[in-house]
């Protein structure tokens, strides 16, 4: 039987294993989800969530010799073209890191939008 990992511990090892290769003082973690509307409930839970990991790696010293993670809230409203504005606006902000929890034509959008951006931006 496969044992399945949350979405929100592999977007944050996904984070730290990128971190070890820069230098950053602080790695910003951005979380896209419904947070207003009918699926709010759900996209404010899962933020939450992902909150509280960030607060215990932080608490327990960081990560790479003490750089704290961030978690940045972006409003996707359930869609999926708003996910690609929130999507720029984290990026824009200086985030790196995206996550995304609630439905999979938001996941898609981000995910081919993440891709050509990262073709188009090596670095």
């Amino acid at each position: 039987m496969r044992r399945k990992i949350p979405f929100a511990r592999m977007a944050i090892a996904a984070a730290l294993m990128a971190a070890a290769a820069s230098a950053w003082a602080q790695v910003k973690i951005a979380y896209v989800d419904p947070l207003s509307g009918g699926g709010a409930t759900i996209g404010e839970h899962g933020l939450k969530h992902l909150q509280y990991l960030v607060e215990v790696i932080n608490a327990r010293g960081g990560v790479l010799g003490g750089q704290k993670l961030e978690a940045v809230a972006y409003d996707n409203k359930g869609s999926p073209q708003e996910s690609l504005v929130q999507v720029q606006k984290a990026i824009d902000a200086g985030v790196r890191f995206i996550t995304q929890g609630n439905g999979s034509g938001a996941a898609i959008a981000i995910s081919e939008f993440v891709a050509k951006y990262n073709e188009r931006n090596p670095g």
